[in-house]
């Protein structure tokens, strides 16, 4: 059993509650008689149960029953994070795990989704402006489209700005990989993902993840993995049990 941080699961409780909740709720998501709200509820249920059971099976060592359940999730954290009348009241941080799972797990279609989603927040829900900025270039590059430099130098000028450690520590260097993939510096995208996995790492040790199951994996840094073996054909050194690069591999 891997261990992680502090956050205890309750395996049992957990491969026995799920597949019902995810039945239940499948059966309202999908009942064109059901209202809206009971729909916006069932979807996040579904993807939270998925994910959950990716993230116990990962501290298992049950690795083959990881990605498997985040491809399942990928469609409902979608409709969660980014569909109109069923997506959850999210700010610029609490959309990182569904915008990831989806450019993680999610097919094309899904991304092709997200792509001609115009999605923006109200002002009350942006709690940094530069996690604002880093999320529209991450939708931009995570769905085949190239940033304009000037909007990845305009997140990174408000990244340094801000006077916040979390901005400063993790997010300025997704934003320095998203421009290291941009222009092909391989040295800075690998620097990047090695400090956003020190953060996530000290974060699960000291900070709000050591008692939370989202500290499991820093899914931005392997996205950022992800896009550098997608978009160059770079292989990612860095070694942590939170940035699992095995759910990167294609299936034999």
């Amino acid at each position: 059993m891997l261990k992680l941080n502090k956050y205890e699961i309750d395996f049992d409780e957990l491969f026995e509650d799920a597949p019902y909740y995810i039945n239940k709720r499948l059966s309202q998501y999908e009942d064109p008689e059901c209202e809206l709200e009971v729909k916006q509820q069932a979807v996040f249920v579904i993807a939270g149960e998925y994910i959950s059971l990716a993230y116990a099976n990962y501290v298992l060592e049950n690795f083959s029953e990881v990605k498997p359940n985040l491809e399942k999730a990928a469609p409902f954290t979608y409709l969660r994070g980014f569909e109109k009348g069923l997506r959850d009241a999210h700010t610029d941080w609490s959309i990182q795990e569904d915008l990831n799972v989806v450019l993680l797990f999610g097919d094309n279609n899904l991304k092709s989704k997200l792509q001609s989603t115009h999605w923006t927040l109200p002002n009350d829900n942006i709690m940094y402006q530069a996690i604002y900025l880093y999320d529209h270039l991450l939708i931009k590059i995570g769905t085949g489209q190239t940033p304009e430099q000037s909007d990845i130098d305009a997140a990174l000028l408000e990244a340094k700005n801000t006077k916040n450690k979390d901005v400063l520590q993790f997010f300025l260097p997704l934003i320095e990989a998203i421009s290291a993939l941009v222009s092909g510096d391989k040295a800075l995208w690998q620097n990047s993902i090695d400090k956003a996995i020190k953060w996530h790492s000290d974060e699960c040790k000291f900070g709000d993840y050591k008692d939370m199951e989202e500290g499991f994996m820093c899914l931005n840094a392997l996205t950022m993995a992800k896009l550098g073996k997608d978009l160059h054909g770079w292989q990612c050194n860095t070694q942590s049990l939170y940035l699992p690069l095995f759910l990167l591999e294609d299936e034999q």
